[in-house]
């Protein structure tokens, strides 16, 4: 699967469509003109002593080139299409010393690369972008920070590449609140994070790919909140990784994150994403997993495709779709050994099915909800993120010395085209087996007798119910000899036809002679005691 690169034709017609304002007016996302190519080096500390004097001087289309050292200090980038680099990725440090907020801030600035160094012990994060467009981050470490590692906020056309981050609270990789992104994530390592990747309500035109996801507490995690613009999340493509081993209960964390805990790619209240092609093996609770988000809203999966991945060894099963789901999500082609509910490519398979109008399985949703309550609390686990190990040294960017600039011009140079690798066929090291846990409808054996007998009749009674008022209405229907056979005919068409609501609106508006107080203990009464197993189920269920 293979990325084009747009072409030559649309660059041209962008540098001549922007070319009019000069620099310094028409500040902000997509009105700042691309410059002239290359642009004047500033190099730290030959001819500016700080990095923010550096990039202060520098003029946009030019170069700031940081030799190796530790500097203190937090940078405010204001200046367009800048291009920001150390000479070697281990010896350029910028050190936060646990007091300053960010390491590397671009606010409203289009189009500035970051490449080739580190940042470390920053109370906020280690790289950030925010109201930009054209943004990247080559060849960067971040690491025990305490918020996120690489963040791209409320900005378009960028990509993330051959970086590192761990020991995160939040996420080593952030892009958030963009529709359309047009953005990649793509050769990335995330480790000890409390999320490798999170994005909320991020979506069209996003790619996660390529990449290595391992010992957080979860691997990927497209996400929808009502805390920022535009939900749901959407359109999103995670492809080509490999994502093992999260649910680590050491990584560090915030409350927020520990519903996730042992999941390896998780879309939370996501619609239309592509999960494809990855391999996904040794997680701690589930391999992949579509789940509902409660916030202000209750926003529940839709339309998201699960297909052609390689899932095993994961604690309590491969695939898991929790209910409720609003339709449409489907799985196919994958290679697992376990799902929730049982026989998910059958039940939820990427055609005609008879649960295209939603479902799930409720045990995979009372985990989650659980962990939610219990961080709410304060219970839930997570380590110290100013105490986490540093990385080992990771690869430098080639002649980093010696290129010349190259800004991330929104829709030329960023996002750059890629292929998706196949990351089934990757050769890996034969993991340590995870022990899978008997599960019935989602719930472990190995829980309480009173949860497993909670989650069982939590999983039964909608279908009771439904069977009850399904056979019940066409009963009351059969025997009312006095109404004409068409109107009789009539309901019994909406009734098997119409999925839920058909038997409500023949109670409702169809003059049956059942007692009205009947009518609603059916109704209302069954909708009541099925909402109190989920209430119930959620204090006593799985953690």
């Amino acid at each position: 699967m293979t990325r084009r690169r747009l072409p030559a034709l649309f660059a041209l017609a962008f540098l001549l469509a922007v070319a009019a304002p000069a620099w310094g007016e028409g500040v902000g996302p997509g009105r700042e003109a691309p410059p002239s190519m290359p642009g004047a080096t500033v190099r730290v500390p030959q001819d500016a002593p700080t990095i923010q004097e550096a990039v202060d001087d520098a003029r946009p289309g030019g170069l700031v080139l940081i030799s190796p050292g530790v500097y203190h200090e937090a940078v405010t980038v204001r200046t367009p299409f800048l291009t920001i680099r150390g000479t070697d990725r281990n010896r350029v440090i910028l050190d936060g010393g646990f007091r300053l907020q960010n390491g590397i801030h671009v606010i409203e600035a289009d189009g500035v690369a970051v490449e080739n160094m580190t940042a470390r012990h920053y109370l906020l994060n280690g790289f950030l972008w925010s109201s930009v467009f054209g943004f990247r981050g080559s060849f960067l470490t971040a690491y025990d920070d305490g918020d996120y590692g690489l963040f791209a906020y409320d900005s378009q056309y960028g990509q993330f590449d051959h970086s590192y981050a761990s020991g995160h609270p939040d996420s080593g990789f952030y892009i958030g609140q963009c529709n359309p992104c047009h953005a990649v994530v793509a050769d990335v390592l995330a480790e000890d994070n409390a999320l490798g990747f999170s994005g909320t309500n991020a979506g069209g035109d996003l790619y996660v790919v390529n990449s290595e996801w391992r010992d957080n507490f979860a691997g990927i995690v497209p996400n929808t909140l009502d805390s920022e613009e535009n939900p749901p999340q959407h359109d999103a493509v995670i492809a080509g990784n490999w994502v093992h081993d999260n649910g680590n209960p050491n990584a560090p964390s915030e409350p927020l994150e520990y519903p996730s805990l042992g999941i390896g790619i998780v879309v939370n209240g996501g619609r239309r994403n592509l999960v494809t092609q990855n391999l996904v093996e040794g997680n701690g609770v589930f391999g992949i997993a579509l789940l509902p988000s409660p916030d202000r809203h209750f926003w529940a999966t839709q339309d998201n495709r699960v297909t052609d991945n390689l899932v095993r060894d994961s604690g309590r099963a491969d695939l898991a779709l929790g209910a409720p789901s609003a339709g449409g999500d489907c799985f196919g082609g994958n290679e697992f050994g376990t799902s929730a509910p049982a026989a998910i490519e059958l039940i939820y398979g990427c055609g005609f099915t008879p649960n295209s109008f939603g479902g799930g399985e409720l045990g995979v949703t009372l985990g989650p909800l659980l962990r939610f309550l219990q961080a709410r609390r304060g219970n839930a686990p997570g380590g110290d993120w100013m105490t986490q190990p540093a990385p080992p040294r990771q690869p430098s960017m080639p002649s980093a010395a010696l290129a010349p600039p190259d800004p991330a011009i929104a829709g030329t140079a960023v996002p750059q085209p890629f292929t998706i690798r196949d990351a089934r066929t990757l050769a890996v090291p034969v993991l340590d087996h995870i022990s899978q846990e008997v599960t019935v409808f989602g719930f472990p054996l190995a829980t309480t007798w009173w949860g497993l007998l909670l989650g069982l009749y939590g999983y039964v009674l909608p279908l009771i119910l439904y069977s009850a008022w399904v056979s019940i209405a066409l009963w009351d229907l059969v025997r009312q000899d006095a109404v004409p056979n068409r109107v009789r005919l009539a309901w019994m068409v909406v009734v098997l036809l119409v999925p839920l609501v058909g038997p409500v609106a023949y109670f409702a508006l169809g003059r049956s002679p059942i007692q009205r107080s009947l009518r609603w203990m059916l109704v209302a009464g069954g909708l009541g005691v099925y909402m109190l197993m989920i209430l119930l189920g959620v204090l006593v269920g799985p953690s």
